[in-house]
């Protein structure tokens, strides 16, 4: 669940017909049929399942011990064939390797865990492994566990380009997306999204009188109902359909849109004949796919770039009712190198005015930054681990129309992932709108399409109706002079005495300070400031009595 990548460069491209991936039960006939899966993304030698000569057909044979962790005690049963094994204490890579050695022509992998398959670092030895290595679900390895122990199970893991003559796909990465995930219902009068999408052919057959359907339902109802006129599409072309955009005076719960390719013909492959994305409009903004059961943002994976400690996530949002609604905090999942150890740790939101110049593409810059508020949550148990928690804002800010704002979490800790989704790909929105939903900053550079276009932040905003009186949070308004200053900044504490924490956070939102200071007897506290750089700093002071205060002050050299 865990994943740590080296920084993506732009992806996008042409849409173009490219080789499609699966994988397979092909016998027996009752469990026949595609399987959910993950591939290796940084393993080396993994060969280019989209290259037909590297595709795998063979019988399934669970390796033993069924974990992989040490070599197979029945490697003349796995000769030859496609090892099963099972998600256990040791790194993905060294199961691969240890089937391969075995003389396993193909690997699956089996979760351990309820949910769908995870990406899989290949850490010490995926660099070695030379066969194809797919994971699947739990469930799915469940239901043909019996089968592949009877020896009934062929499988197949490749490309399906050309495998059938009729397989027509509604990509995941070549759909127009709702624009967002979830919405606040406030903001959403008349609001609209376009809707569009590539449809590719993956079969060995020419194809005449294809049409693309869209459909939106919203609580069993169709809102939107809209098929294009047919084209003809030639094996291994792919073909574009804009249909009309989809608005309302109003929105209110989840509307669910489906794009489904219509041919004469009977598609030999239907999963991909269809897909479906939801948005939901009510208090959060995300990119991020929503669980209907928790209503938050679901967690495939967590994320960390490599060789970073201080880096954060963000999430551009802009809107011309803005004023409507105020900010309270974010929402965001983290879990530890070791799962269980995020005892400690510190999660940091991060508020900023982005007033670059330009902001919708991958072109963006990131030179007028403006942080105006911050907010921390630190884990004080281990529960929370990969679960979304609340990190408030140390003032609740009230946001202005067509501001363009950046909402960032941060982690000082090189051992900290983030919660990332996947089950939506904002490559074709992306090209055709400019969205970028997702960005990484390293502390060096942002990378404005974070760590892919299908690897979305599960960073949720919580918004609320601004005319719902803002809380206090015992915010003191304390006044530091001279400001700006050179040398020294005093800070007159208005009756607060004693203890404080004391942090400090530069125009990019990196923390220059965090320090224990104690107020003195004449109810000042005087900062020696010759260290800092020239430039605007936020200051939060946190007291012993609750009590806290946020000031600006800039620093001239």
């Amino acid at each position: 669940m865990k994943k740590s990548l080296l920084m993506v460069g732009l992806l996008a491209s042409a849409m173009a017909a490219q080789a499609q991936v699966t994988t397979l039960v092909l016998q027996p006939s009752d469990l026949a049929g595609p399987l959910e899966f993950t591939t290796p993304t940084d393993w080396g030698l993994n060969p280019d399942l989209n290259i037909l000569a590297n595709a795998v057909q063979q019988f399934a044979v669970i390796g033993q011990d069924s974990t992989g962790c040490t070599p197979l005690t029945n490697a003349a049963d796995v000769s030859g064939k496609i090892a099963i094994l099972y998600r256990g204490t040791c790194e993905f890579g060294l199961k691969a390797l240890t089937a391969q050695d075995a003389g396993a022509i193909g690997v699956v992998i089996v979760n351990n865990i309820p949910g769908a398959p995870i990406a899989m670092g290949g850490g010490a030895n995926g660099a070695a492994v030379s066969i194809p290595t797919v994971m699947i679900g739990q469930a799915d390895g469940a239901n043909i566990h019996d089968a592949v122990m009877a020896g009934t199970v062929e499988m197949y893991i490749g490309t399906v380009q050309s495998l059938y003559a009729n397989n027509l796909a509604v990509e995941k990465k070549g759909v127009l997306n709702p624009t967002y995930a979830a919405y606040p219902k406030i903001l959403a009068d008349n609001f609209t999204f376009p809707v569009g999408s590539w449809v590719v052919n993956f079969g060995s057959a020419d194809q005449t009188g294809v049409s693309l359907n869209a459909k939106v339902m919203h609580n069993g109802t169709s809102v939107y109902d809209q098929t294009s006129s047919p084209v003809s599409i030639a094996n291994a072309d792919s073909a574009y359909f804009q249909l009309p955009a989809f608005t309302q005076a109003s929105f209110d719960g989840t509307y669910e849109l489906t794009y489904s390719v219509l041919y004469g013909n009977t598609d030999e492959y239907e999963s991909d004949n269809t897909f479906t994305a939801s948005m939901v409009f009510d208090t959060l903004f995300t990119y991020a796919p929503i669980d209907p059961t928790t209503n938050f943002p679901v967690q495939n994976n967590f994320y960390k770039p490599t060789g970073i400690s201080t880096w954060q996530l963000c999430t551009r949002f802009s809107d011309p009712q803005a004023h409507k609604v105020k900010v309270s905090g974010f929402w965001a999942a983290a879990t530890y190198t070791n799962p269980g150890n995020m005892l400690g740790q510190q999660l940091d939101a991060h508020f900023y005015l982005w007033n670059d110049a330009v902001t919708t593409t991958t072109n963006a810059t990131f030179d007028n930054l403006d942080l105006i508020m911050d907010g921390a949550y630190v884990y004080g148990d281990s529960l929370s681990d990969e679960l979304p928690v609340f990190i408030p804002l140390n003032e609740e800010q009230t946001l202005v129309d067509n501001q363009v704002y950046l909402f960032c979490v941060s982690t000082n800790s090189a051992d900290v992932y983030m919660g990332t989704g996947s089950g939506v790909n904002y490559l074709h929105n992306n090209l055709i709108n400019g969205e970028i939903g997702s960005i990484l900053d390293d502390g060096t550079q942002f990378y404005t399409l974070g760590f892919g276009t299908d690897i979305t932040t599960t960073i949720a905003v919580g918004m609320q109706d601004a005319s719902i009186g803002i809380r206090e949070n015992n915010v003191e308004n304390l006044t530091p002079y001279p400001n700006p200053t050179a040398k020294s900044l005093t800070i007159p504490m208005k009756g607060n005495s004693g203890k404080a924490t004391l942090t400090v956070f530069d125009a990019k939102g990196a923390q220059v300070l965090n320090k224990q200071v104690t107020v003195g007897s004449d109810n000042k506290l005087i900062m020696d400031l010759q260290d800092f750089n020239a430039g605007s700093y936020l200051f939060n002071m946190t007291f012993e009595n609750g009590n806290r205060s946020k000031f600006r002050v800039v620093v001239n050299k």
